[in-house]
């Protein structure tokens, strides 16, 4: 299975359809998103571009997405999407895999000490990384908005995964 990595959006929607495009470029048959909309209007926005390309989507709630119950009114609404508060544990192609936003430390330990999963998706940093530890594979997309701390050499990054082979990869957008 292919699957696309994306988070920290905050609601830059120029970005967020390049990253959709790139998507649909690899092949993408679900989308992660691992937190920080920003706002509704973007999950209103994500969930109508969704449709059209008929791609589910599991995402988490991160620190900046504070209308937590408009979320959950459009999650209701779109029954492609999936997005929750906390730890989203799924199953994806036979794995075992959970989606954290990341902004609470003691989650984020426990999520990544865990033995049970055998991918965790991270957001909140802004920075990519794809790492591999004893028994998991961690993956956080950077963002599509914005760095941290802002950098002018800044690119957007989303990340493409194959659940047969276990191989991610960090794709640099262009910037919008």
């Amino acid at each position: 299975m292919i699957i696309g990595i994306i988070s920290d959006t905050h609601d830059r929607i120029v970005n967020i359809n390049t990253a959709l495009r790139a998507f649909q470029e690899y092949g993408v048959e679900r989308i992660i998103h691992c937190g920080d909309w920003k706002s509704p209007e973007t999950l209103l926005y994500f969930a109508n571009q969704i449709t059209q390309l008929s791609i589910p989507v599991s995402g988490v709630l991160g620190n900046n997405d504070l209308d937590i119950a408009s979320f959950a009114k459009l999650t209701d609404e779109f029954p492609n999407i999936d997005v929750r508060v906390g730890v989203f544990e799924l199953l994806l192609d036979g794995k075992k895999a959970a989606i954290y936003h990341g902004h609470h430390v003691p989650t984020l330990r426990k999520v990544l000490a865990s033995e049970g999963y055998d991918i965790v998706f991270l957001g909140h940093t802004h920075k990519p990384r794809i790492e591999m530890d004893e028994q998991k594979l961690i993956i956080n997309p950077g963002s599509t908005a914005f760095s941290i701390p802002r950098s002018k050499q800044w690119q957007p990054t989303i990340v493409i995964l194959n659940t047969d082979t276990m191989e991610a990869t960090v794709i640099n957008l262009e910037r919008g």
